[in-house]
């Protein structure tokens, strides 16, 4: 349908409509007027993704959508910073296509489920806030495979900012693994870690390091999985791809573990973890920041070993690669994944203030993993690997 404009001039670029609602220099009027957030940055960066697309509306960009334009509306999570709902958005996403001349016209767009995330304390949203919700914006932007970012809204009541994000179908990952643990094969595992790498990069790329990655901020939309928030460590994921556990799931989450985390302590791993899996994930969670590999090992490494199990192997590297992995297989159907929580072991976003707590150091475990590097070992992570040789996965 064409929509008429009673407008004569752009607000933004003032020059005149045409005998349609729309400005070919700019935009459809109807997304960047008649509407406020109450907050003129929030405004702005709304508007700004619309003008930045206004040559191409193949793209993508943000909307502001009023509240009652949200339907059935279910907490379904809830962290130290934020709750999580699933709802209906009524209109379903804007889309437009351009005609003859210029001319813009909206096309039918339909109801659509989604997941809104209400930022707690964002009546009068900071420059942090802000400046978080930019970044998601800009992940989506750089990575169409990352969780897509449809719009912002407000809770009338208690005027909290809302992001409007795709649904994850799923759940997140920690209740996968909980429900499914002992039929998720390691060519499976390793694949999962390959692709989060992916949008680590796509993050590590912004200058963006992760702050909360963990299993419950990975969501699955049928078969793929999308980061939420970032943090932890990647080697604390890797520990709880291979027991099933949630890391330190029976101790008190408080300054003694912090102590003991600051002294070594990592997450257990599950029976029959292959030690070139270990040895990765302990890497990942080394004390020293500088010794931890960056993304882009991560993936190589990654990508090498999946493509080793998945493929028919001709060089040995290849065979032993395969062959540890598959015999790993073997011990999943051993593996008890039922387990008590200590009712202390709390999994949501918080802040903690520790004074003099120890400076990080690896345990005596962890330091002989790391030492015992024999040359054969490295050349099983596929460091030395041209990836010439690896095929796409």
């Amino acid at each position: 349908m064409y929509l008429f404009n009673k407008y004569k001039n752009c607000s933004y670029c003032n020059e005149p409509f045409n005998d349609k609602l729309w400005c070919k220099k700019c935009d459809p009027r109807c997304l960047i007027e008649c509407w406020t957030s109450g907050n003129s940055d929030t405004d702005e960066f709304i508007k700004n993704t619309i003008y930045n697309v206004r040559h191409d509306f193949s793209g993508v960009f943000l909307e502001w959508v009023p509240f009652n334009r949200i339907s059935d509306i279910k907490l379904i999570g809830e962290g130290g910073f934020s709750k999580v709902y699933s709802a209906i958005w009524i209109n379903g996403k804007s889309s437009y296509k351009v005609r003859n001349y210029g001319i813009w016209e909206k096309l039918v767009s339909q109801p659509t489920k989604v997941a809104l995330k209400k930022l707690n304390g964002s009546q009068n949203i900071s420059v942090d806030y802000l400046d978080k919700i930019k970044l998601h914006w800009n992940l989506y932007l750089s990575n169409p495979d990352f969780l897509k970012f449809y719009g912002i809204t407000k809770d009338p009541k208690t005027k909290e900012f809302i992001t409007i994000l795709q649904f994850g179908n799923m759940g997140n990952l920690r209740d996968i693994l909980s429900n499914n643990f002992n039929y998720i094969l390691w060519k499976d595992k390793i694949k999962l870690l390959h692709d989060l790498v992916t949008d680590l990069q796509y993050a590590h790329r912004l200058k963006c390091f992760h702050n909360d990655f963990r299993s419950e901020n990975i969501l699955r939309n049928n078969a793929l999985y999308f980061i939420s928030d970032f943090g932890s460590t990647f080697g604390v994921v890797m520990a709880e791809f291979s027991s099933g556990k949630t890391p330190f799931y029976n101790r008190k989450h408080n300054l003694s573990l912090a102590f003991d985390i600051c002294n070594g302590l990592r997450p257990e791993f599950g029976e029959g973890t292959p030690d070139i899996y270990k040895r990765l994930s302990y890497k990942c969670m080394n004390a020293n920041p500088d010794e931890r590999p960056t993304s882009n090992e991560l993936y190589r490494i990654l990508r090498f070993w999946y493509s080793a199990i998945i493929g028919d192997n001709t060089e040995k590297l290849g065979k032993d690669i395969k062959a540890i992995f598959e015999k790993a297989d073997t011990e999943i159907p051993n593996i008890i994944t039922s387990y008590g929580t200590d009712p202390d072991a709390v999994y949501v976003s918080r802040e903690f203030t520790f004074n003099n707590l120890p400076k990080p150091a690896n345990s005596s475990m962890i330091t002989s993993y790391l030492n015992e590097e024999h040359y054969e070992d490295s050349q099983l992570y596929g460091l030395g690997v041209a990836s010439s040789f690896l095929p796409n996965v």
